[in-house]
């Protein structure tokens, strides 16, 4: 039997081109409506950045690419075609018979230059934290400052990440979970450049957890009582010591290692620091996470500080654990998601399982420049916070820092935890070879 070998025809792109045309269509619509707008003032500006950014976003595969393929020099190009008109408050554009990659260029030009002229004229047109929730919009519109430096711009990326150098969008609503964003911004003096950004890592010597198990309904639940910590308490003196020593722009504990009477202690610890000497406090700490009693039962609950020691936000727990020896965590999953708005940068917070790839994550749909996990697990948990890291870093440039504490797995390699620095490819190196051995470690923004 003689084989032929078939070669594979054209691709059918009808359905491609008919939703281009579609696309096309509300572009078009929105334009027609952007055309009476002759003397634009700051709030018809920021609408218009908000509908524009919505429309791209919802464009489809084949202008997304041709986004990608564009120089940044060419977007500034076409940004400059509207330096004028929208300078002047005008905002006049259309598009009519241009291909994907035209469309792309000319849309991600307009978009480019209402936001540099919303950056430009902060001073005489602000936009206060009270001002960031634009609910009637469904989003939060965030103005950032030196945010340039942790995402630069470049050929490659997509529009979520290199769309907007001066403001941030992000949705109300997340796979049906409300965003929360809380102003937090403390003056760090590094926090506006990145290559100088540490992050503090806080781990325990021979910490057992002493956990209370339930039945609902024959499934074995439990929740962690209590714990025995017997250096605890050194441990936290050297780690906020080293903290300020090392000018660390967060610090975080484990999931679930640090109950009401030792964070409070951690929080004297930042408070009752020398005011006199020049080291300065972290823009955040996270001093792991607890059970705790919720308004409707029992949550698994972070409480995060300033680096004064005021509690700036409260996040729980929105997807429990489980396994087969402890069987559920017996929490009620929390309702919201938070963001904290710091000098240089977002920073979005999660509690282990939550930024995971083994359940659907609305963390995957987060853009910010930080996550920060406190986390519980083994090697295996490890592994899915680095899938997540990667598709969030890949999307949106996101860099997350995962601290995390064995469960009940014993590790042969004397590791008191595993640690998931700032990389920007997260899944390139192994678990293993994440183990921290000491109580403290600082970590810095990675390659």
């Amino acid at each position: 039997m003689i084989w032929t070998k078939i070669l594979p025809g054209p691709v059918d792109n009808r359905t491609e081109r008919a939703a281009f045309a579609v696309w096309k269509k509300a572009a078009q619509e929105l334009a027609h409506g952007h055309e009476a707008i002759a003397n634009a003032n700051r709030d018809e500006l920021r609408k218009a950045l908000v509908d524009l950014d919505a429309l791209f976003r919802s464009a489809p595969g084949s202008v997304h690419k041709a986004y990608r393929n564009l120089t940044e020099k060419r977007i500034a190009q076409a940004r400059d075609t509207f330096a004028g008109t929208i300078a002047d408050g005008h905002l006049s554009w259309s598009l009519s018979d241009e291909p994907p990659e035209l469309a792309a260029l000319r849309m991600g030009g307009l978009i480019r230059e209402i936001d540099r002229v919303l950056a430009e004229r902060r001073s005489h047109w602000p936009i206060a934290p009270s001002e960031w929730h634009l609910e009637e919009l469904g989003c939060w519109f965030i103005p950032r400052q030196d945010i340039s430096a942790l995402r630069p711009a470049r050929r490659g990326q997509a529009y979520s990440k290199r769309g907007m150098l001066y403001h941030r969008i992000l949705p109300t609503l997340i796979q049906g979970y409300p965003i929360q964003v809380v102003d937090t911004r403390t003056l760090h003096s590094a926090a506006k450049n990145a290559s100088k950004w540490k992050m503090g890592a806080c781990l325990f010597k021979a910490l057992k957890l002493d956990p209370e198990f339930i039945s609902v309904d024959d499934d074995k639940r439990f929740t962690v009582a209590s714990l025995e910590a017997p250096s605890a308490g050194e441990a936290i003196a050297v780690q906020i010591g080293q903290a300020l020593q090392e000018n660390c722009i967060a610090v975080v504990w484990p999931e679930l290692t640090v109950p009401p009477d030792l964070r409070e202690s951690i929080i004297k610890l930042i408070r009752e620091r020398d005011v006199q000497d020049e080291l300065e406090a972290p823009e955040i700490l996270i001093p792991g996470t607890w059970h705790e009693a919720g308004d409707h039962g029992t949550v698994n609950r972070a409480r995060i500080y300033d680096g004064y020691g005021e509690e700036r936000l409260i996040y729980d727990k929105i997807a429990p654990y489980a396994d087969d020896d402890w069987g559920t965590e017996n929490i009620t999953a929390g309702d919201r998601i938070c963001v904290l708005a710091t000098e240089g940068a977002l920073i979005g917070v999660a509690i282990c399982l939550d930024f995971c790839d083994v359940c659907e994550t609305p963390f995957s749909e987060l853009d910010v420049d930080v996550m920060l996990v406190p986390s519980m697990g083994n090697d295996r948990t490890m592994q899915g916070h680095q899938v997540t890291a990667a598709q969030v870093e890949v999307r949106f440039g996101t860099r997350s820092f995962v601290v995390q504490h064995p469960t009940h797995t014993t590790f042969n390699d004397q590791r008191l935890g595993t640690i998931l620095p700032l990389l920007k490819e997260p899944s390139s190196v192994s678990a293993q070879e994440l183990g921290q051995k000491t109580v403290w470690s600082a970590y810095k923004w990675g390659s």
